[in-house]
């Protein structure tokens, strides 16, 4: 998901275990976030994370951002019933935020629901 009002981009729980990260190792962000389900604490990847664009139609690598550190991973709180776990994991999203997107001119093609990220 993009979101302009973001001011940091996030990985959720899901992917962080796909890409084999064990979140309870990782220290938390040092302030709380704010999302569409209430306030909650975020998890950090503490060492350097490359995040790579490209585009739809099968063009080379356009841009790659490095985080030193400090990228979000977003962790469902564990003292929740896994009924009420699953279905925060199943839909909580990945965010691009303000971080990542000041880094492109981003145009929005509302009539056919395009997002363009440009150098």
């Amino acid at each position: 998901m993009i979101d302009t009002g973001a001011g940091y981009s996030a990985i959720t729980e899901k992917e962080a275990e796909l890409m084999n990260l064990d979140c309870s190792v990782l220290p938390y962000f040092k302030r709380d976030c704010f999302g569409f389900g209430g306030k909650f604490k975020n998890r950090v990847i503490n060492h350097p994370v490359h995040i790579t664009f490209g585009t739809s139609n099968a063009q080379p690598l356009q841009h790659r951002i490095n985080f030193a550190s400090g990228f979000q991973v977003t962790c469902v709180p564990r003292n929740l019933s896994p009924d009420e776990r699953e279905q925060i994991v199943r839909y909580t999203p990945c965010v691009i935020g303000m971080d990542i997107l000041k880094q492109f001119k981003l145009f929005i093609h509302y009539d056919k629901r395009i997002v363009q990220l440009d150098l």
